[in-house]
């Protein structure tokens, strides 16, 4: 048997993009073992949305670079979009058997005995690559990519011209892969993509894959990650709000809430556009976890800009933050702005925003215990007779029910509360 390790880094695309990879290697022939672990292939799947991340796939390259130091026979595989971006610099890390580019990542399994391959100009890719998979990897939620590549250039962002212009799995092949995944014991189905609200398919947009999914015996949720702001119009919140199976959160890329920073930053929307979503959102969807990406220190963001964003933010009502120190992302408008922020005051301004974020996470708790809000899961695992789940509304939730792992589990926050082991957690 073949031993594979895979690392995944990055977004939940990447996620849906690993068990992909992975499934097209034979299972009569292979078994999966930790990434720590002795393996005969390696496989890093990058990403390179920020500093850190590069940081973190070249870590795991020179680890698996280690490995082959002491056994030559070792495979070392790298893709993603930190190799899409830095082929030359992978190349010098040492002897890596093959480089991916994202648009053929998927099929780094025929390519590794093979001498033909080409890395290819992402900017070039035309189609999205569908390739139907069965299960994830240790997920008892099934990721499913529909989109994939990005037509803005906001900026800060580097995803752009590491995933190339925006293109999307077909209608057809959507309900192909996501009765698949039914058929295979999966009950959630979470939509991805680079920029998912770009979703489209011979007039078909992303409510109709959702009004879609609602139809299929089996599943019962249906949870879609981050879309951008301006794309996330009234209509569609209205036909959202129809679909039953429809998990209750949304979380939605701010960035900044200073309209000056906003236009510094490349953003197509002020806030006064954003606070109106926010409000469509909760008008339609009352008790919605709202989730917000937030990026503080962008070049020229000065103290008063900062507070502007503060006060905005605390005055949304909101579940969560995820909070970014900028990183400057060569190739992109904003690596060669002047006034960079020093790193000691942009680390103080996420503190500050870590800390609101604290808050936003216990009031948006308090409301769901207080209004007796149902939470409904899959349940992922159990240890010593606890199980646990990350709920429809986003709150990682912790059960004494003994059920199997892959189960829908529902429950009342208040009698967890109780034993102080309900929480949210940003995953």
């Amino acid at each position: 048997m073949i031993r594979i390790a895979i690392a995944t880094l990055g977004c939940k695309t990447n996620l849906a993009e690993s068990a992909i990879i992975l499934s097209q290697f034979n299972p009569e022939n292979y078994t999966l073992v930790p990434f720590a672990s002795e393996a005969d292939i390696y496989i890093i799947n990058t990403c390179t949305v920020t500093n850190r991340t590069d940081y973190k796939s070249r870590n795991l390259i020179r680890k698996a670079l280690k490995q082959k130091s002491q056994n030559p026979a070792v495979k070392v595989i790298v893709t993603g979009c930190y190799a899409q971006r830095n082929f030359d610099e992978i190349s010098k890390l040492g002897n890596i058997d093959l480089i991916v580019d994202n648009q053929n990542k998927l099929d780094l399994a025929e390519f590794l005995n093979k001498e033909d391959y080409h890395f290819q100009d992402i900017m070039q890719a035309a189609e999205f690559n569908f390739k139907p998979v069965q299960k994830m990897i240790e997920h008892t939620r099934a990721f499913q990519k529909i989109q994939d590549g990005c037509d803005f250039r906001c900026y800060y962002c580097a995803v752009p011209y590491a995933r190339g212009p925006a293109r999307s799995a077909k209608f057809s092949e959507v309900l192909t892969q996501a009765k698949l995944f039914i058929e295979n014991g999966y009950k959630e189905i979470v939509l991805s993509g680079i920029n998912l609200g770009l979703y489209e398919d011979e007039g078909k947009n992303l409510a109709d894959i959702v009004q879609a999914l609602e139809e299929l015996e089996g599943l019962e949720l249906i949870r879609l990650s981050s879309i951008e702001p301006h794309l996330f119009s009234l209509e569609i919140i209205k036909r959202l709000r129809q679909c039953t199976k429809l998990c209750p959160h949304f979380h939605i890329p701010l960035q900044s809430g200073c309209d000056r920073t906003l236009k510094n930053m490349g953003r197509p929307y002020g806030t006064g556009e954003f606070q109106t979503l926010i409000d469509n959102i909760l008008n339609y969807f009352p008790d919605a976890a709202i989730g917000l990406d937030v990026i503080t220190g962008f070049p020229g963001e000065t103290s008063s800009d900062f507070q502007i964003t503060f006060d905005f933010i605390d005055k949304l009502p909101v579940a969560y933050l995820h909070i970014f120190p900028f990183s400057r992302r060569p190739g992109t408008v904003a690596f060669n702005f002047s006034e960079q922020i020093p790193r000691q005051e942009k680390n103080l301004r996420v503190h500050q925003l870590l800390q609101l974020g604290k808050q936003k996470k216990e009031i948006y708790k308090q409301k769901l215990i207080q209004e007796k809000i149902i939470l409904q899961g899959i349940l992922e695992s159990s240890e010593n007779g606890i199980g646990t789940f990350l709920s429809d509304h986003y709150i990682r939730a912790y059960t004494s029910i003994k059920e199997k792992a892959g189960e829908l589990i529902k429950i009342i926050p208040q009698q967890l509360y109780k034993e102080g082991v309900l929480d949210i957690k940003a995953e």
